[in-house]
């Protein structure tokens, strides 16, 4: 009887373990490529100076014409197209040490397509905060919003169920943004129709932007004092 007590308690135990391994979320923290590598190449090659303005992000970052769009100013376009929160993270020390004025953060959209947990993503940004306010305390940090996507209009299978997820880690960047005492810029209801998704006539393929809402998104920075 003891000896069929312990064998329960055994088999028990390895069933837990076996439920919790199962319960385990692999998470993709890659960020390194080709592209990543060769745009991280050209931004160390570039002199900085005085009163930089930083564009941080992914391709939505990087595809705006940003010193068109803001002249006259020092501007920066620092998105690195594919890029995610463990990406900016790696980088966000090494732009902030050159002491920019501004910084303005929109990242999250990939973690999403990569299926990442929102407390992955979260925990990524309060570290890529820490780091920002480490390396250069006197530097704005702007945190904006993720935009909506149009899953009419893309191909990609990992896009599809992405978009109804981006109010809720939007509300949880805005939580945190305001905890930490930063500015938090909501784009979202700029890009949006009336069914949550981005406007089709302000998209190319249901997640990149055309040049016209580029200077809606600059428009909108400049009525609010942030540019």
């Amino acid at each position: 009887m003891r000896g069929f007590k312990y064998l329960f308690l055994i088999g028990f135990c390895l069933l837990t373990a076996t439920t919790l391994m199962a319960q385990v979320v692999k998470i993709d923290s890659n960020y390194t490529n080709g592209h990543y590598l060769e745009r991280m190449e050209f931004f160390n090659a570039m002199p900085h100076h005085r009163h930089e303005i930083v564009f941080l992000g992914n391709s939505i970052t990087e595809h705006g014409e940003w010193q068109e769009l803001v002249p006259g100013k020092p501007v920066l376009n620092r998105g690195i197209g594919g890029d995610n929160t463990f990406g900016v993270l790696a980088r966000v020390g090494e732009i902030a040490a050159a002491h920019p004025d501004k910084i303005f953060l929109l990242i999250g959209i990939n973690d999403l397509f990569r299926k990442l947990p929102y407390e992955v993503t979260i925990h990524n940004y309060q570290r890529i905060i820490q780091k920002a306010k480490q390396a250069s305390p006197k530097t704005k940090l702007y945190i904006q919003s993720i935009l909506p996507i149009n899953e009419d209009m893309t191909k990609e299978p990992y896009t599809k169920g992405r978009n109804v997820l981006v109010p809720e880690l939007n509300r949880r960047i805005k939580a945190l943004a305001l905890e930490q005492g930063l500015v938090y810029i909501d784009l979202h209801p700029l890009f949006e129709d009336v069914e949550g998704k981005l406007k089709r006539e302000l998209t190319i393929d249901g997640i990149h932007l055309k040049a016209s809402a580029y200077i809606t998104w600059v428009d909108y920075l400049k009525s609010k004092n942030y540019l």
